[in-house]
């Protein structure tokens, strides 16, 4: 019993790297929109006369590095926590 206690503190650590891979394992800060950039041609149909890029922005959440450092704190507290209260 005292075992599965002490791994389930453990579980912030586990779902925040899930998230965190889910969204690229980027070493950076959260962001929360996206920037697309579409090549569009200046004169429709003739690509050679030029392009201008055209940005869109999404608003998206992404998590960075924060989000696994977060999961581990609370982990950490979770498992002095339970491992406190069970040593009495």
């Amino acid at each position: 019993m005292k075992s599965i206690i002490l791994l389930l503190s453990f579980l912030p650590l586990a779902l925040s790297t899930y998230i965190w891979g889910r969204d690229g394992w980027k070493i950076a800060f959260w962001q929360t929109s996206i920037a697309k950039r579409i090549e569009i041609p200046i004169v429709e149909g003739m690509p050679e006369l030029g392009t201008q890029t055209q940005v869109i922005w999404e608003e998206r959440f992404i998590s960075g590095i924060e989000t696994p450092l977060v999961g581990l704190v609370a982990s950490v507290l979770l498992f002095l926590f339970f491992y406190i209260k069970l040593r009495r």
